[in-house]
């Protein structure tokens, strides 16, 4: 038995065995005598011109087609482009740690499930413990659930319909989930619920209902507007909704109405005030103090950019 992980591209590099060791999974691995890889220092098989929502070329990691069976084990949580991250979209930490924000250059949904006709697991199974969702989903999380105690996993050997048990799980509609719907369409799996069979406990007495990211950022920060998220990878996403998910536990405000540009080449309106975070959205003869740059941004440099907006 082998336990493989593939961190996000906004990790540094020296920190990518840490998944592993801050996290304590290296020390169980160790005491059950079970072998634990970076996917990264290992080799990798390379695809080109796959499909047209996929990069030209991308590496997915050999231990995907060496094993003889393979588990695909991500926890429950809700993602700003993709609505949820689960099963499906857990499959890109099999893909060169390089190569991952390339995945989000097209569209995403749709490279995620070209990803998905390539790495073919053999059972999936998402981890619905109340210790792993409560840290996941935060304050998307509602109280009553969080004190709920109750230890879930979802596992299907069907991709889709593991997902789209997932998404029902958060009281999500998985018809809204472009992922799901183009799986189904893709014939990777089943999304109708009504086709599905539960067996197990009751999926309408366990359910629940989550704010989506967007949702929490309307709510905190009224006056704020990011555009161009859909062209941004994690690299970008993850500090920034890190730091403004943190500015607003902290009962901070925005002062007055800010934009946030992401991606590339975006168009600056001067009407209001506005912060380009990331390598990619940043504009030739732009005022430095209103940019963050960086792939991906540095955590600190970007809380302390926006807090300028912020009411102390």
């Amino acid at each position: 038995m082998i336990i493989g992980e593939g961190p996000s591209y906004y990790q540094p590099q020296s920190y990518l065995r840490e998944c592993f060791t801050r996290t304590g999974v290296s020390e169980v691995a160790d005491r059950l005598g079970i072998e634990w890889v970076l996917f990264d220092e290992h080799s990798y098989r390379t695809f080109k011109r796959v499909s047209d929502y996929t990069p030209d070329e991308f590496r997915v990691t050999e231990f995907a087609f060496t094993c003889d069976k393979f588990i695909d084990l991500p926890v429950l949580k809700t993602h700003y482009l993709t609505t949820v991250t689960l099963v499906m979209k857990n499959l890109k930490g099999c893909l060169k740690r390089e190569d991952k924000p390339l995945f989000h250059h097209r569209d995403l949904n749709r490279a995620v499930v070209e990803l998905c006709k390539i790495i073919r697991p053999t059972v999936n199974v998402i981890d619905c413990t109340p210790r792993t969702v409560v840290h996941q989903l935060g304050a998307g999380y509602s109280s009553e659930h969080r004190q709920s105690g109750v230890g879930l996993l979802i596992t299907s050997s069907d991709i889709v319909g593991t997902d789209a048990v997932g998404c029902a799980l958060m009281g999500i509609d998985p018809v809204e989930v472009a992922t799901v719907t183009l799986g189904a369409a893709a014939g990777l799996g089943e999304s109708d619920l009504t086709r599905i069979d539960i067996v197990g406990e009751e999926l309408k007495r366990l359910k629940f209902k989550v704010k989506l990211p967007q949702e929490q950022l309307r709510q905190s920060f009224p006056l704020l507007e990011i555009i161009g998220a859909e062209r941004a990878c994690s690299g970008c996403l993850i500090p920034l909704f890190s730091s403004l998910l943190l500015l607003a536990e902290r009962g901070t405000e925005l002062e007055k109405p800010l934009v946030i540009y992401l991606g590339k080449t975006p168009e600056v309106r001067e009407d209001k005030a506005w912060l380009l975070v990331g390598d990619c959205a940043q504009v030739k003869g732009r005022n430095e103090l209103k940019s963050v740059g960086g792939c991906p941004p540095n955590r600190e440099e970007l809380h302390s950019s926006l807090r300028m907006y912020m009411s102390k």
